[in-house]
């Protein structure tokens, strides 16, 4: 994180390490450089440049869990509850594998 070299841009449930050669998202003209930037509102799940911290799984984590909630209330909309319940099983599946992902016995 120290390194200047890097461009790091924190999103919701991920932080881009921006490239640009391998970047799909939109992007945008720095205003406060010549740099160009990502624009993270419109990342792609196949984006190389994306990363998730601790933090950012977190998140997820607190998504999921509102999205459980809403899954579980069978007086949600079967339109609702449909893409909310496609929403929580994305979730999850970034979850684990960000815990397939960790160190033998670690825990960040």
């Amino acid at each position: 994180m120290a390194n200047p070299s890097l461009q790091i841009y924190p999103g919701k449930g991920m932080t881009c390490v921006f490239s640009f050669p391998t970047a799909l998202c939109e992007l945008e003209p720095a205003l406060d450089d010549a740099r160009v930037t990502p624009g993270t509102d419109g990342c792609r799940p196949a984006c190389r440049n994306i990363a998730r911290t601790e933090e950012n799984i977190d998140e997820l984590r607190a998504e999921a869990a509102e999205l459980r909630l809403i899954v579980a209330d069978e007086a949600s909309p079967k339109i609702r509850w449909g893409r909310e319940r496609r929403r929580l099983a994305h979730l999850e599946s970034l979850i684990a594998e960000h815990e397939r992902g960790r160190p033998e016995g670690g825990t960040t």
